[in-house]
């Protein structure tokens, strides 16, 4: 009879945990006050990395983002740059055409040139580090580009 007993306690505790998944889920107060207790932090490799900068043009304003090379572990070989242009007033002019500096070492490192409403955009390198652009995305009247990039063997010691 304890036998029995200890089997169904157990098998009523493992069809409770999905329930309180469930409950725990539904609950944003809980799931914030875990992420804030824990100092857990969305990866960058999701949200594009902190804004280094904002630069103000007469019809829209673009940010650049701090490039991202951050891995489970130390640095990673490989990253990106995202730059992300938003309009001042309801939507971007019909060309940008902008060049980066990612590693702020006074150098240009880049050239994006962005038709506004063909999506199509050129990318001009002026280094090694630069490897490609990935696709442009469109969110409502904002436009986003990340720009691969690959570290210099100096580079991944710092």
């Amino acid at each position: 009879m304890t036998r029995l007993k200890t089997i169904v306690c157990y098998v009523w505790a493992l069809m409770a945990v999905p329930l309180v998944l469930a409950t725990f889920m539904g609950m944003n107060f809980w799931a914030e006050k875990l992420v804030s207790d824990t100092g857990l932090k969305v990866s960058p490799w999701c949200t594009g990395g902190e804004i280094m900068s904002t630069v103000e043009h007469e019809q829209h304003k673009t940010l650049i983002y701090q490039p991202v090379f951050d891995g489970l572990i130390g640095q990673r070989r490989n990253g990106f740059f995202q730059i992300n242009w938003t309009p001042n007033g309801n939507s971007l002019p019909r060309l940008i055409d902008e060049e980066f500096d990612f590693d702020s070492d006074g150098t240009r490192d880049f050239r994006i040139k962005l038709n506004t409403e063909t999506n199509e955009v050129h990318l001009e390198a002026f280094g090694n580090n630069v490897v490609s652009l990935g696709e442009v995305l469109i969110l409502g009247s904002e436009r986003i580009a990340r720009v691969a990039l690959r570290k210099n063997r100096d580079d991944r010691q710092s």
